[in-house]
């Protein structure tokens, strides 16, 4: 049992241990690779959940971060999962100098961008 326990265990260790955390999951360079996956690609239908998965979570965790301070989301009720994922990739191809950066940051930017908050009416009426 410990011949195989232990080189279980070492490998476990080295796989916690071998890459260190970094500012996000993914770079805004790899979201946009996983976002403009090509249809005839054998993967389309697994990068495509992961792009949408990826921003609608993003999205998803601003909201609730506004809400918690207690503003409103500018983001409209009505908007699609579809038009989330088109003003990110939109955003991406248009500030290529700026795909280094986290994914989450460049998410936020985009839907900032594409829906901006009205100044002064973010308060939340609770």
């Amino acid at each position: 049992m410990f011949r195989t326990a232990l080189p279980l265990a070492a490998v476990a260790a080295i796989g916690l241990s071998a890459a260190p955390a970094s500012a996000g999951f993914y770079s805004g360079e790899q979201l946009l690779e996983i976002c403009t996956t090509k249809r005839a690609t054998p993967d389309y239908l697994e990068k495509t959940y992961e792009c949408v998965a990826y921003i609608t979570g993003a999205v998803d965790a601003f909201n609730t971060t506004r809400e918690v301070n207690k503003l409103k989301s500018c983001i409209p009720g009505k908007v699609t999962v579809g038009q989330l994922r088109e003003a990110t990739v939109d955003y991406l191809l248009a500030n290529a100098k700026e795909r280094d950066k986290s994914a989450s940051t460049l998410v936020f930017a985009a839907t900032r961008k594409a829906w901006p908050c009205p100044k002064g009416k973010a308060k939340s009426r609770r």
